[in-house]
């Protein structure tokens, strides 16, 4: 399948900026190169083991700022994001999935998510050292490869309050990655929901390649008409749906359900905190990289 490539060149101190304004309009699934980030992508700077990729794209990162984005090949930019590009320098470009998938593999490296749980792209060799858990992924055209300060937010706090045993629901679960981290971990039943169908799909395919026989996937929108108590809830989203999610998150709950809200973005997290808290739950936790933030919080 051929998608439209358009890759937006702002100031450097504007990376951020951009990419809160992109997603404020919709444009949620970015590629963002900001170099002020490259040196946080080096092994050293996380305090775990592995980097989150290779040397010669963190270079690439250090050498221009930029946030890409992916339209359908024939769909036209909307008037605001017409608006938006007129601002600034940009390029477009026609690609094949073909090819985009075959050059994130060869950047994608195996690196640590929370501590002790490294994440292995399946085309990658790793030689486990100690106690390490690998987590084999496949990572196909759905969100969730670990590498995004949502996920890894979202997976270090899921490391910090799973339980043996805990029940586990994962909203939003992209490639399952949470999903697998948590049944690796010990819990006991896993269902990994998710509205796309490529998320469905890629959850899925990483399930098998982890052997984990406890975890169930489903087609829905975020909990609506879910019959399932969790002990521990992921949900690796955006702000506004976070929000959304806290309107029914209760039909999930029991007390004591833990809630790790992630993909909140600097200024949502006031707003995301006060659903959250509404929805019956008290904060435990908030951490936070760059502008974006999660949450976790216990249900009384």
């Amino acid at each position: 399948m051929k998608y439209k490539e358009i890759t937006i060149y702002p100031p450097a101190d504007r990376v951020q900026a951009l990419a809160e304004e992109l997603t404020a309009l919709g444009y949620d699934q970015l590629v963002i190169a900001d170099p002020k980030d490259a040196e946080h992508l080096k092994e050293e700077s996380w305090g775990f083991t592995g980097s989150v990729v290779d040397n010669e794209l963190i270079d690439e990162i250090k050498s221009k700022a930029s946030v890409t984005l992916y339209l359908g090949a024939d769909e036209a930019a909307g008037g605001s994001l017409s608006e938006l590009l007129r601002r600034f320098d940009h390029s477009v470009a026609v690609v094949d999935d073909r090819d985009w998938l075959h050059k994130w593999e060869e950047y994608y490296v195996p690196f640590e998510i929370a501590e002790g749980v490294i994440v292995k792209p399946v085309w990658r060799d790793y030689a486990a050292r100690g106690g390490e858990l690998v987590i084999e992924i496949d990572p196909g055209l759905a969100f969730g490869t670990g590498t995004s300060p949502t996920t890894y937010l979202a997976a270090r706090l899921l490391k910090k309050f799973l339980r043996h045993s805990f029940d586990m629901l994962d909203v939003g679960c992209g490639t399952g990655i949470l999903s697998v981290m948590g049944s690796k971990l010990g819990a006991g039943r896993v269902l990994a929901a998710d509205m796309d169908p490529e998320a469905v799909t890629s959850t899925q395919n990483n399930i098998l390649l982890n052997d984990c026989n406890n975890i169930i996937v489903k087609k829905n929108d975020l909990v609506s008409g879910l019959d399932f108590k969790a002990d521990i809830i992921a949900a690796n989203l955006t702000g506004p749906l976070v929000i959304r999610l806290c309107e029914d998150v209760g039909r999930c709950c029991k007390t004591g359900t833990v809630l790790i809200a992630s993909g909140i973005i600097d200024d949502m997290e006031k707003p995301c905190a006060n659903a959250i808290k509404a929805a019956g739950f008290t904060i435990l936790e908030t951490a936070r990289d760059g502008c974006w933030s999660a949450i976790a919080a216990e249900h009384i």
